[in-house]
């Protein structure tokens, strides 16, 4: 592909949605799979009530549902509470909300922890989704915390219709005892694999365009960095810089698009990382550093699930590869690493130094090129990009710290 040339993939929205839904099943770090199992859950119900025509909007929805929550420890608190106010619904529906395909679900994403009886100035087609991700969603965190073996039906009325039937619309309840006595249903939500919780859906009409797989990304970069208070944006920042670096070299070998995609997903991985690793104030452990690096290859193995995207998962999964061959996750040499991914890296360090983290301040701008100028003499980084950055210092600083908060900024 030439530089010039426009990138114009063939991307399904509905599969682009499970394979990304992969990175916030990571935030549960054991429990995977949750936004599949919602999404299977919901469409066995609408199955049941014979509604066809809601099956793609609750399809899309429960797989994005809870985009708010980046955090282990907040996703350890939802899943210990029936009615859920963490503020998470509301960062999901501004997120969802900015992405023109996703946009008319944002309310049923802002209230899918809301009892039914407050829902009664919604639309009624909004306020039956909100409520049937709210009903699948505690479904299955209950079927995940059971005993193996327990019958899902009998426990359901114990826990969750008994004392809490109130909170859902009465034809949902029903609906959702009768999919809990399907056996189909229950075996699916116990299967260990993700391939068996596909849900056949039409979306033949929901192929992305280029603008759109961009927006996509936006939504996913912008709920990998609210992981921490630390990386406010800095998906946004490294493709700034990455897109500079690319033009300014010109040595770009795919397009500005799926460089800008990669540069915004690189961090998708560190979803699964836990918040006790990303914020700790002091240095990693052998252990603790092992977690850390994984997360190059799970945001390859994420990205590389969505077809039209194979470029794409290539070079973010290099994002920590270096050209002596010390990177990780495979010690990849020179050649070996993509031009791409080449860009990503330098502009990931320098984002990365131009923030504070919990075990420094942000470092000045001569302080990073020093850093930069460093790894290029030690034939770790291109010294073609780090002098792009010599020159472009200034430039490069505003980039990266326009990523900052506006507060930061002014201060």
């Amino acid at each position: 592909m030439s530089p010039s040339a426009v990138w114009s993939p063939h991307v399904s929205l509905t599969q682009a949605l499970f394979a990304l839904s992969d990175a916030l099943d990571l935030v549960g770090v054991d429990d995977v799979f949750h936004g599949k199992r919602v999404a299977w859950l919901a469409h066995a119900i609408v199955k049941i009530l014979g509604a066809p025509e809601l099956a793609r909007d609750v399809h899309h929805a429960a797989l994005v549902h809870d985009c708010g929550v980046s955090s282990s420890v907040l996703h350890q608190r939802l899943v210990a509470k029936v009615t859920a106010i963490d503020g998470h619904s509301e960062a999901g529906a501004r997120l969802v909300g900015d992405f023109q395909p996703l946009a008319h679900l944002a309310d049923v994403i802002r209230f899918h922890h809301s009892p039914y009886p407050e829902l009664v100035e919604l639309e009624p087609r909004t306020a039956k989704v909100s409520n049937l991700i709210f009903l699948a969603d505690r479904l299955d965190v209950m079927q995940a915390t059971a005993a193996p073996g327990a019958q899902l039906d009998v426990l359901a009325e114990e826990r969750l219709f008994g004392p809490w039937a109130h909170l859902f619309a009465p034809e949902l309840v029903d609906a959702a005892r009768e999919a809990l006595r399907d056996a189909e249903v229950v075996d699916a939500l116990r299967d260990p694999t993700r391939e068996r919780l596909v849900v056949p859906v039409d979306d033949t009409r929901f192929v992305l365009t280029s603008v759109e797989a961009r927006g996509l990304a936006l939504l996913f970069a912008q709920t990998v960095d609210a992981k921490s208070a630390f990386t406010a944006r800095h998906s946004n920042g490294v493709a700034a810089l990455a897109l500079h670096l690319a033009d300014a070299s010109g040595r770009l070998k795919s397009s500005r698009e799926a460089l800008e995609i990669a540069a915004l997903l690189h961090d998708l991985g560190k979803l699964r990382v836990p918040d006790a690793v990303l914020d700790k104030p002091g240095a990693l452990d052998a252990h603790e550093l092992r977690v850390m690096r994984e997360h190059a290859g799970a945001s390859r193995s994420i990205l590389a699930r969505i077809g039209g995207f194979e470029d794409i998962a290539r070079f973010a999964g290099q994002h920590h590869e270096l050209l002596d061959g010390s990177g990780y996750p495979h010690g990849l040499r020179g050649d070996e690493i993509s031009m791409e991914a080449q860009f990503i890296t330098v502009a990931d360090i320098f984002q990365a130094l131009a923030q504070d983290r919990p075990y420094r301040r942000a470092m000045s701008p001569d302080d990073i090129l020093a850093v930069l100028q460093s790894q290029a003499r030690q034939g770790r980084l291109d010294a073609g990009l780090v002098a792009i950055a010599a020159k472009d210092l200034s430039l490069m600083w505003t980039l990266a710290r326009a990523s900052e908060p506006v507060s930061e900024l002014a201060a």
